[in-house]
């Protein structure tokens, strides 16, 4: 469906234009194209459009930058269609069991789901201008894509400069995985303190041990590295086990929440010093590579290590040394350097650790998150609502 409005210059001032829309309100995407600047009504139905001539992309609706406002009146008359258009959609067909269900029931879209990476480029280049995925190929650039929403809570993958140059939205799931995840974290530290890991071991052997030394985590202090949406999930959750929580946070300045001590990354040091069980639920970045190494692990000096952020950020032969020595009692990891983890690993064979592939993500809730987050930030797309976790 076309829209049906009309718009005209009615003044200017500088690099601002007034520009008249005849056609509703609502047709007009604020903030859907970077050249229009915020919600700038006038009582009698304009609207201020800046002009950025150094913004315009494949996004923009504009073949070149131009600096004649009648040009940008053709543009906006091009968003406002843009606002009432069918798009495309692309789902990666590696994706979160029943995403693609939840998907089509969106009204608006046109939602397909290639077979494979080479079909998911052939349908972004055929025009396609919106992708949802968490694998990312460059030649996915070919076509006219427009936004991606990523269905991982991590970016890294991403060629963020690529995006910011061709004007590409970005978003995040940041949020969506962070209850699973939590749960999945508490269940690794109870697997190791409980030493049920150890237990299921001997099943195959129709072991008998019982009189195995447990532990309990109730008055014991959790350090989380990383308290950000997915770290504060695991402190609620440890609080209410009944552990006193610490941490640390890029910006301590600014934490909300339940852990009672919370530093920057320059105290990670500390909180492995103070805690008996460590969660780390850091992203992939450049100071968070190793970021526990000999000396942190040492400072938690027998306790346990639990890993559900990135693999990167735990110096993965000290783990293992620790682990060997004892200084250790046991590590829970959903995520590691490499991945798959290669089958030569020492991990795979040390008693005290409990191993998942990468899997804390998965939820029979995820789906419907990941859809509703999709669906709120397809309005903001076409200029009828506000974007949630936008990146660029």
């Amino acid at each position: 469906m076309k829209a049906t409005g009309s718009c005209g210059i009615v003044g200017a001032s500088g690099q601002m234009w007034v520009v008249m829309i005849t056609s509703p309100r609502r047709w007009f995407p604020l903030g859907h194209r970077r050249q229009f600047q915020g919600d700038r009504h006038r009582g009698d139905g304009a609207v201020l459009v800046e002009h950025h001539a150094d913004r315009v992309g494949p996004c923009s609706h504009a073949a070149e930058p131009s600096d004649d406002p009648r040009r940008w009146c053709a543009v906006v008359y091009d968003a406002m269609n843009t606002a009432t258009s069918i798009p495309r959609v692309v789902l990666h067909p590696l994706h979160s069991p029943g995403l693609a269900g939840w998907l089509a029931a969106v009204e608006g879209i046109e939602l397909e789901v290639p077979a494979n990476d080479d079909a998911v480029a052939a349908a972004l280049e055929a025009g396609a201008e919106v992708l949802v995925t968490y694998r990312w190929e460059d030649r996915f650039l070919a076509g006219p894509l427009c936004w991606v929403q990523a269905i991982s809570a991590g970016l890294e993958q991403f060629p963020i400069d690529a995006f910011r140059a061709r004007n590409i939205r970005l978003t995040s799931a940041r949020g969506a995985h962070a209850p699973a995840v939590a749960e999945h974290a508490v269940a690794l530290l109870l697997t190791l303190v409980r030493r049920i890991g150890e237990a299921m071991r001997d099943m195959p052997d129709r072991g008998w041990v019982p009189y195995r030394s447990a532990y309990e985590v109730s008055g014991r202090t959790l350090g989380i590295l990383g308290l950000g949406t997915i770290g504060e999930e695991v402190a609620r959750r440890a609080a209410g086990l009944g552990m006193r929580v610490i941490g640390s946070k890029r910006r301590p300045d600014r934490y909300d929440g339940v852990a009672e001590w919370v530093v920057g990354p320059e105290g990670t040091l500390e909180v492995c010093r103070e805690a008996h069980a460590l969660v780390v639920a850091l992203p992939h970045a450049e100071d968070t590579i190793g970021l526990v190494g000999p000396e942190e692990l040492a400072a938690l000096r027998g306790g346990w290590l639990v890993n559900v952020g990135r693999g990167s950020a735990v110096d993965e032969s000290a783990l293992v040394e620790a682990l060997r020595e004892g200084t250790l009692l046991g590590a829970g990891l959903d995520v590691f350097t490499v991945e798959p983890l290669p089958p030569d690993s020492p991990l795979w064979d040390l008693p005290n650790v409990v191993i998942t592939p990468h899997s804390a993500w998965s939820s029979d809730r995820l789906a419907a998150r990941l859809t509703d987050l999709f669906a709120g930030n397809l309005d903001a797309y076409r200029g009828l609502g506000e974007w949630r976790n936008l990146v660029l």
